[in-house]
């Protein structure tokens, strides 16, 4: 319990042919940690082993996590009727059944979610439908007058409608085509992404031809329009020279690009052959014709700037042509448009747009209409009547289908189990090989176990473990420790084989200092009450949390008949204040948590002499010595009632120089043992030193916020107090003053809300006290886990 069993390393070879009769006696052994035994030579996976039992299970085993994950249904309904179930159905189809069954659950379960709410929702809903209705009416009124504006030119002259709508969208194209060569001529832009500016002009241009050649039949300007046709034809004209003198220009540069690299690489050849002079002849043949790249380079270079001069010079010729273009157009525009042409052409554009912006909006009414149809439906107390019986109908199912599937799993575990054993038995070209732990103990009956079943076809070598890494720790816990485990191994870590469980003494500190803070016998009971309700309705780490709640919950109420609390009522005469006794309380703090790492000294000792390292466990930071200077300097602070003066100038104080020195030398004396000299141990006592004296009076002032949450909580009653019945504390004799309907709903918020803060706070606070000042003394958590042949396949088991 207080450690580890001891375990050793195997090594059990049979033939090919009794792989079977070797997996077959692990199993009925089970008490061993197999493992795969890598690193043997000529030995290898097995590469024929049959898994069709194990994949079976494994593909069950989730289908049931996830049952239960999406459900709510504990496992343990599924077990309880998993033995009697039986199916004729092959498991395939019986998880598919069990999938669909859980889909449906889950969707009836939303739809009762939903009908919970449906009142509250159904106005939602109704408050949003009308605020939809209004955009609509709102829309409607404007297409409405968009329609009338367009209607009365089209009474007039129908064609007036099409030409200025035509109109209309040429200058638009017009307007972007400007804007387009305006933007070409900003000189920090590229000619690469000039070319691709006058492509989208290209596209612009092409729509005003195409609207110009709707129309020209109905412009009788006839001059004014060949004047913007011949713009346009000037105009493409111009954009073709100048994409192609931009493409000239990119070749220009793409083939400046190619002889810079070749220059570039000739001078690193040539800074290769500086420190290779055999090679200078071969050098001096090829000058010549890198003197030529060279010249070719600064040819080039002056006609990309001569190329991109040219290119700016044919935008501003094609900016002006397109100023000249506008103008013509703008002319023979407002010749033919008047005002209300002009609007009643934005008007039919306006109207499409705002039928178009009115599509998602009618989408989402009908939406709406549909929800609140149904919400309507589920507000009955009917409808959700059916709902649950509905549900309540699936449920059963669901555990009737679940149960079968668990029935195939447990079934068929034994022969998973020996399935994934087989695959742990590795191979060579004749023999088998399997590897693991075995508990100590058990060394000779387990040898024994395998030589009754293979007879003269099994050999077994142990080994002794020399290190505790890799090694698995096998532990052995009495039920009522195994809440604690949730602290000590899941969230910190295993032991290693070579040092103390710390779970028992957690077991006994942690309430306590969890109970010191909380103190209250009103809040300690309901809190245990509570653990012992999930206690029933959990299982895994929630199941050690509620047994961890359970003791602190416990220790909570001891402390609160010391403080004479119960739901913030003081019911009897304070053994000790929190508020009144604040510095007793301290002090009882104080050497509460000294006691705590005096503890944690001696087991860091124990740990060291565990692992054979005697020096460490005598002279080492952590271990005897500091034992021995720490619990001397409590005794003389605690014998001079902490008083600075007195305890520095007590004899006993200043001996623990001595054994403060031992630990702070110890360092270098080890360092010199080892043969790394003393500045390397020195370096290191300088820290010990520091960890001594600093560290430790840091460790022990963090002890004092057990005092000073026991003040928060008891703070916490005297506003209540004072809030509900205005006095500074409750008695029982003023009970009465909390009969009345508003002070007992206040003073049970008051209690609840303090009862989760304060409880989530302390838990917090003595996790940290347990982990950083206690652990961290002689805690390495270096272990892994003991798993049992049993246990290969999880914790699923009837």
């Amino acid at each position: 319990m207080l450690k580890p069993e001891k375990v050793v390393r195997f090594y059990a070879y049979t033939t090919k042919l009794h792989v079977d009769d070797l997996a077959a006696a692990l199993m009925e052994f089970d008490d061993v940690h197999v493992e795969p035994p890598e690193g043997l030579p000529g030995i290898k996976p097995p590469e024929d082993v049959e898994t069709t039992n194990l994949d079976t299970y494994d593909e069950i085993i989730r289908a049931l996590e996830r049952t239960c994950a999406l459900s709510g249904i504990s496992i343990e309904e599924i077990l309880a009727k998993a033995k009697s179930a039986r199916s004729e159905q092959g498991y395939k189809e019986l998880i598919s059944v069990l999938d669909d069954l859980v889909g449906k659950y889950l969707s009836l379960q939303k739809e009762l979610e939903l009908a919970k709410k449906a009142r509250s929702l159904l106005k939602e809903r109704e408050s949003k439908i009308k605020e939809l209705e209004e955009k609509i009416t709102e829309l409607e009124l404007k297409i409405k007058e968009y329609y009338a504006a367009a209607l009365e030119i089209t009474e007039e002259d129908p064609s007036k409608l099409r030409l200025g709508r035509y109109l209309l969208e040429i200058d638009k194209n017009i307007f972007r085509t400007s804007s387009l060569i305006n933007a070409t001529l900003d000189p920090s832009m590229s000619v690469s992404d000039v070319n691709e500016i006058l492509k989208n002009t290209f596209e612009s241009l092409n729509e005003i031809k195409d609207r110009i050649s709707g129309v020209e039949d109905e412009i009788p300007n006839r001059e004014e329009l060949e004047k913007v046709k011949e713009g346009i034809y000037a105009l493409e004209s111009l954009l073709n020279e100048a994409r192609k003198e931009i493409q000239s220009y990119l070749d220009k540069k793409d083939k400046l690009s190619e002889m810079k690299a070749i220059e570039s690489m000739w001078n690193k050849m040539r800074d290769t052959v500086r420190r290779v002079p055999e090679l200078s002849p071969i050098l001096a043949e090829r000058e010549p014709a890198i003197a030529k790249v060279t010249q070719q380079i600064a040819q080039l270079e002056d006609e990309i700037k001569a190329k991109e001069s040219l290119i700016r010079r044919k935008l501003m010729d094609i900016k002006k042509v397109v100023t000249e273009m506008r103008e013509h157009f703008t002319t023979l525009r407002d010749e033919l448009l008047s005002i209300k042409v002009v609007a009643a052409g934005e008007a039919e554009q306006r109207v499409l747009e705002l039928i178009e912006s009115a599509k998602p909006i009618i989408s989402e009414r009908g939406k709406l209409e549909e929800e609140i149809e149904k919400l309507r439906k589920l507000s009955k107390k009917e409808e959700r009547g059916k709902l649950e019986e509905e549900i309540e109908k699936l449920r059963k199912q669901i555990i009737e289908i679940a149960s079968q599937l668990a029935s195939i799993a447990l079934n068929i575990r034994p022969k998973a189990l020996l399935q994934k054993l087989k695959t742990m038995i590795y191979q060579g070209e004749e023999v088998a090989v399997v590897s693991g732990w075995v508990p100590v103990k058990t060394k000779e009956k387990f040898e024994r176990d395998l030589r009754n079943k293979l007879r003269n076809y099994i050999a077994v070598e142990f080994e002794e473990v020399k290190r505790a890494e890799g090694t698995p720790s096998k532990i052995k816990l009495p039920n009522i420790l195994k809440p604690v485990t949730l602290l000590t191994h899941r969230l910190y870590g295993l032991p290693s084989i070579y040092e103390l469980d710390p779970t028992a003494i957690t077991a006994l500190f942690f309430p306590l200092m969890f109970g010191m803070m909380y103190g209250d016998v009103g809040h300690g009971l309901t809190l245990a009450l509570f653990g012992a309700v999930l206690y029933s309705k959990s299982r895994g780490a929630l199941k050690e949390l509620a047994g961890l709640l359970i003791y602190s919950g416990i220790a909570a109420a001891f402390f609160g008949y010391l403080y004479g609390m119960i739901f913030f009522i003081e019911f009897t005469e304070p053994i000790i204040s929190p508020l009144h006794d604040t510095t007793k309380l301290m002090a009882v703090a104080l050497i509460f948590g000294a006691l705590e790492m005096m503890v944690g000294f001696v087991m860091n000792t124990i740990n060291k002499l565990i692992e054979g390292d005697v020096f460490a466990a005598l002279f080492e930071y952590k271990g005897l010595a500091t034992l021995i200077m720490y619990a001397g300097a409590v005794f003389a602070t605690i014998r001079n009632n902490a008083d600075i003066g007195g305890t520095l100038t007590d004899p006993l104080f200043q001996a623990m120089v001595v054994p403060l020195f031992i630990t702070v030398l110890s360092p270098i004396v080890k360092s010199i043992k080892e043969g790394h000299g003393v500045g390397e141990g020195a370096s290191e006592a300088i820290a010990t030193f520091l960890e001594s004296t600093l560290a430790l009076l840091s460790n022990s002032l963090s002890y004092i916020r057990l005092a000073a949450f026991a003040v928060i909580h008891e703070v916490f009653g005297v506003l209540t107090a004072q809030i509900i019945v205005g006095k500074e504390i409750v008695m029982l004799g003023d009970i009465g003053l909390l009969l009345s309907p508003a002070s007992l709903i206040g003073f049970a918020f008051m209690n609840i809300a303090v009862m989760g803060l304060e409880g989530m706070l302390s838990f917090i606070q003595a996790t940290r006290l347990t982990f950083y000042e206690f652990f961290s003394k002689f805690y390495k958590a270096a272990g892994r886990e003991f798993r049992k042949i049993s246990e290969l396949l999880g914790p699923f088991t009837s």
